[in-house]
């Protein structure tokens, strides 16, 4: 066989070779130019969200908590703007409310705070209407810290509220009542006039005054 005949394929080989390496560095060029361009949509698209952050007061971390949050309770399916939204007010209301009332526990903590007792006792303490236990949207149930002193529940207290309970709009509307100055208590919140241990009676009266009012 003549030689030029047996360099023909190595020819090939060559020029086959030379355009893929032609062909790979212009991907590669193609693909750094992509890359840069989505990383600088990236960049400000970060920019932006961080001067929206700045705005509202709202820490980085609060927004990747509520994102992780929300994800998880989706069990990974995706989060729709129109979602986003809905669980945006759902959590402004509870925080809202958290403001108005002050802090909430779970019912762990509450079995905590009464000595370990079980989740059971709980329940019957209120069944019993010697707790108070507000539904949030969510439907978890959340034991206002205001009920409590020295780890153990008021009874005049939680007596009023239930009162007001019964003829308020909501538990919440009962529960807002309870740290809310009273002209009747000396300005006192009946929250603050349990604690002092004043006149329970009076308490009592003033709640059942009050949720008259509330049922009109």
């Amino acid at each position: 066989m003549p030689i030029k005949e047996r360099e023909r394929p190595s020819e090939a080989l060559r020029e086959a070779e030379a355009s893929l390496v032609e062909a790979l560095r212009n991907l590669e060029t193609n693909f750094e130019r992509k890359l840069e361009e989505v990383l600088n949509a990236l960049l400000e698209e970060i920019r932006r969200i961080r001067e929206l952050l700045s705005k509202f007061e709202i820490s980085e971390d609060a927004v990747v908590a509520f994102v992780q949050t929300v994800s998880e309770l989706l069990g990974g399916k995706p989060l729709s703007v129109k979602d986003a939204q809905r669980a945006g007010i759902l959590a402004a209301a509870g925080t809202s409310w958290e403001n108005e009332v002050g802090p909430l526990v779970s019912s762990a903590d509450v079995r905590q705070l009464l000595g370990d007792v079980s989740r059971q006792r709980v329940d019957e303490l209120l069944r019993a209407r010697r707790l108070i236990g507000l539904r949030d949207r969510a439907g978890r149930r959340q034991f206002p810290l205001f009920q409590f002193a020295d780890g153990q529940p008021i009874d005049a207290l939680i007596a009023a509220y239930w009162i007001v309970a019964d003829g308020a709009a909501n538990d919440w509307t009962a529960a807002s009542w309870c740290v809310a100055p009273d002209a009747a208590l000396e300005g006192n919140s009946p929250v603050q006039w349990a604690k002092a241990r004043k006149d329970p009676k009076r308490l009592l009266n003033v709640a059942r005054q009050d949720a008259a009012r509330l049922a009109q």
